[in-house]
Parts: structure tokens; sequence; C-alpha cells
């Protein structure tokens, strides 16, 4: 079973849930998708087990002792990403696409390509079965190509460690990333917060999840702020025929069991919250 936690915008609590899930189930690999910025690893101690490296993309090497100057490269490129600078070319890294034709072109041979491998792949051990999550050097490109890798990575302990369950904690928003996230799943989950960033948030990330999977449950997370926007997400949920899973009340408790390295349902087990997201665990994996 794969299960993907969502949510169209950050700070809604996701990982929060993720966590919890991870948290109840038995073992599980779990997959911290949102690379520009886990935190899975920050919840869960881990034990590195393996790393590797990841190519992001590629960029342009001068020498700058071949370069004759010629401008042959500046002005046969279509991005406009070189100029000359005191005679010698300068490749600007925000406007190269790697496309290697200054490479091809340069009669000095003073061009080379070289692979962008900053950013960093993990597999880790910790107390619910595996963790595999990923660290995306800042400026670096193809986070939904990395997504893609670490999802290779865990699909491989699938099947070598008998574990049967992957629980993945998506990035915010609804872009590649995401994509990357809930291709294939056997079950998504949504969650959204009370306020009118949230509904509008929920709107658009669900119209892109019903592409990917037909499974799909909501979550409302700090149901109690504003009752009036958690009765128009349950409206739009009902509208939809989504079910709502549960609504998890706002409570500083959450706040201290991500302090504290912990999922709520290991901090604080009889807390309203620690209940709600339990509840929903056992609704979702289908487990009444």
């Amino acid at each position: 079973m794969k299960i993907a936690v969502v949510s169209g915008k950050g700070g809604s609590g996701k990982t929060g849930v993720t966590a919890s899930f991870v948290s109840l189930s038995e073992k599980v690999i779990a997959i911290d998708c949102d690379v520009d910025a886990s935190n899975l690893p920050l919840v869960f101690d881990h034990k590195i087990e393996h790393e590797q490296t990841f190519v992001s993309g590629n960029h342009v090497d001068v020498d700058a002792d071949k370069c004759i100057g010629c401008g042959t490269c500046a002005s046969k490129c279509n991005f406009h990403a070189i100029t000359m600078v005191n005679g010698i070319a300068y490749v600007n890294p925000l406007l190269c696409e790697g496309c290697s034709l200054c490479e091809y072109i340069c009669p000095a041979n003073a061009l080379r390509l070289v692979e962008d491998a900053n950013s960093v792949i993990y597999k880790s051990s910790f107390a619910h079965g595996i963790m595999v999550h990923g660290n995306l050097k800042p400026g670096d490109d193809n986070s939904g190509l990395m997504i893609s890798k670490l999802r290779e990575l865990a699909d491989t302990e699938m099947n070598e460690s008998g574990i049967h369950t992957q629980i993945l904690d998506g990035p915010p928003g609804i872009g590649c990333p995401v994509l990357s996230t809930m291709t294939g799943m056997d079950k998504v989950v949504i969650v959204s917060e009370p306020t009118l960033s949230g509904l509008s948030d929920l709107k658009r990330i669900y119209q892109v999840a019903v592409s990917f999977c037909k499974d799909i449950s909501v979550i409302i997370n700090k149901y109690n702020v504003n009752f009036q926007n958690r009765d128009e997400i349950k409206r739009f949920c009902e509208s939809m025929h989504l079910p709502v899973v549960a609504e998890i009340p706002f409570d500083r408790i959450m706040v201290d069991a991500q302090l504290n390295c912990s999922s709520i349902v290991e901090y604080a087990p009889d807390s309203e919250c620690a209940k709600a997201v339990t509840s929903a665990y056992h609704k979702v994996v289908g487990r009444l």
C-alpha cells in the first residue's frame, strides 16, 4: 500500500499527520518528498545507512587559460547565458540550460559541460522501518526528478525488505514535485486548514489529485480556529464526495511534539489531537 499525504499550501500540518501515520504503522518505508526542506528526519531519530549523490543538472565551466575571446559561444547561445567579460567568456548559471551547444562550437575547447552533483539521497534506518529522504542543495534543479529517484529506491527496499507499506510526506503546492509524489498512489490524504487560502488550495490540489488517484480523503487540521471556514471546507468535500476522515483541533501540544522530535501519537497518545489523527489513520488504511 502506498499512501501520500499532501497539502495545497505549506504550514497546514501535513508533516505532523504523516509522522503520526508512520508511528501508527507496524513497519513502513517513509519517504520525505519535500526535498527542498525535509522534515521527517527532524521528527524521527534515524541512522543513515547509505547515501548517493544526485545529479540535478549540468553547468558549463570555462577554462580561462584556453579561452581566446572570440565570442562565438556568446553570439550563438539561444538563452543569452554567455557574455564576454574582459575578453573571457562568462556563463550565467541562472540562464544556462546546459544544452552544451557552446561546448560543441568552441574552437578552443575552452568550455566543458559538468554535472551538478551537489545534492544527496539517503536511506536511513529508524524505529518504524526505513526512511528515504534527500537534500536538494539550494539552487539545484529537478526536485521532481529527485523525488522519482527517492521512490525508485523506496520500491527497491520494499521488494527486498518485505515491508508492504509506503507513506510519503509530499511537498506543498501543486507543482512538478507534487505530481512526482502522487503518481502511482493507492491513497492520497489532503491536509487542509480552515482559512480562505486553505480552502482555495484544497480545491486546487484536489483537481490535481483526482487525476492520479481515486481514493482521496481529507483531514481538516486546526478546525476550531475558524468554524465558518471549517464548514465551507466540509461543504466542498461533500459536494465532491470527499470523505473528511478527521478534524484535528488547534493545540499547542502539536508544536510541543515536534519540538521534542516526536509525532503527536507517541508524544501525547491520550490527547484529542492524537485520537483524531489515529482515527484518521485507521479509516484511511481501511481498518475501522
